[in-house]
């Protein structure tokens, strides 16, 4: 019985120092034989032209090329290699951007050699690796869009749905986005989430409007995150698949959170408008849990307030709660937003709302989010008030 080759390595680091330690730890492997190294990604990529190895140990921090485009060019020139991404870096959105390009593992210098090494052994025998950070990205055709309706108070009646991501995980089962968004933030990937259900989304909703028409045209809202704003093609995201599917921009609704707008820049202030004048709904969510939600209502063209839940929650016992809702319900009127109180879970939660004079809520009283099929039921109902669908049973 003989023992199988070793796995052939090219290290490419743009720190000499780091490149000699690597390279004489992954040497004393008796499983990787180091055929190449290079301090720059065009000197790599010589190397690998003139001497094809199993893997490639990239470094994120290049000088003369990018990452991932690095990955690219090499992966078009030798498809069958495999890529280790090896980094110090922190910089959000690394990591995805790495696998995106092509890379088939990521393993930061701040851990053991030995994740090194396990990894280029993995890759090389067309295994599967996934340290903990990459265990926490989803896959695209892992997602699924779970829709929740928003119902009118006055008869319980669906004029519109939010987009909420879940993740179905091959063995955890269906994660919901606080198990995996936050990770995706730090990441970058959340940008490439947040594009998938814009498409989902609006494409449901194209699918929708002819099958339950109504007058005014139901309605999507779809999230916007922080890294969204920042991203310089955010618009022009928007508004291709809005073309793209048909439907009119004035039935969609895009929603972001008072942290969203923390730096309060000039930049997000541009990009709201450019969205309003599309008609494109605007809706500032989880409103009250920032210091300074007034003064954002007065900086940016909002035609939405969603109260957060945490104001539903304290309804009907706490009388502040009463006059603060009371006293946001009028500012919205006055200032001809409509009103959307979320997390309206009990009949009592929803009579203090009603009485307060909202005209729109969500909540579990009405329905749970659920996916597209479940949501084609709820729409054989005339309405979603339990309380309203017992008296016409009488």
């Amino acid at each position: 019985m003989t023992d199988s080759p070793a796995v052939r390595v090219v290290v490419i680091d743009d720190h000499e120092m780091i490149l000699q330690s690597v390279v004489r730890l992954l040497t004393a492997d008796p499983k990787i034989a180091v055929v190449g190294t290079a301090l720059t990604a065009s000197a790599g990529l010589e190397i690998v032209s003139m001497e094809l190895p199993d893997v490639v140990v990239i470094d994120y921090h290049l000088p003369d090329m990018d990452a991932p485009e690095a990955i690219k060019v090499l992966l078009e020139i030798h498809p069958l290699v495999k890529v280790v991404t090896f980094s110090g870096s922190e910089r959000p959105g690394a990591l995805y951007a790495s696998v995106r390009a092509g890379s088939n593992a990521w393993v930061r210098k701040t851990r053991a050699i030995q994740e090194l090494r396990n990894a280029i052994l993995s890759v090389a025998a067309g295994e599967m690796y996934a340290n903990e950070e990459m265990e926490a990205q989803p896959k695209l055709d892992q997602l699924i869009v779970h829709y929740q309706p928003v119902v009118a108070l006055a008869d319980g009646r669906i004029v519109g749905f939010e987009a909420l991501v879940r993740w179905q995980h091959p063995e955890r089962g269906l994660l919901f986005p606080e198990a995996f968004l936050p990770y995706a933030e730090d990441t970058g990937f959340v940008e490439e989430i947040d594009r998938w259900v814009r498409g989902e989304a609006i494409g449901q909703l194209a699918k929708w409007q002819p099958q339950f028409p109504m007058e005014p045209p139901l309605w999507m809202s779809v999230n916007l995150s922080a890294s969204d704003i920042a991203n310089p093609d955010l618009f022009k995201s928007i508004t291709l698949v809005i073309d793209e599917s048909g439907v009119r921009s004035t039935d969609v609704v895009v929603e972001v959170t008072e942290s969203v707008l923390l730096d309060d820049s000039a930049g997000t202030a541009d990009f709201l408008l450019r969205l309003k004048a599309l008609g494109i709904g605007l809706a500032l969510d989880d409103f009250g849990t920032a210091f300074s939600s007034i003064s954002y209502l007065r900086r940016f063209p909002f035609d939405r307030l969603k109260l957060d839940m945490s104001f539903t929650a304290e309804l009907p016992h706490s009388s502040r709660s009463m006059l603060l809702i009371e006293e946001i319900c009028h500012m919205a009127e006055s200032m001809k937003m409509k009103g959307i109180a979320e997390g309206i879970e009990r009949q009592d939660q929803f009579d203090a709302l009603s009485a307060a004079g909202w005209e729109y809520g969500q909540g579990y009283l009405f329905s749970r989010p659920l996916a597209a099929h479940g949501c084609e039921a709820l729409f054989a109902k005339a309405s979603l008030l339990p309380a309203i669908e017992t008296q016409d049973a009488m």
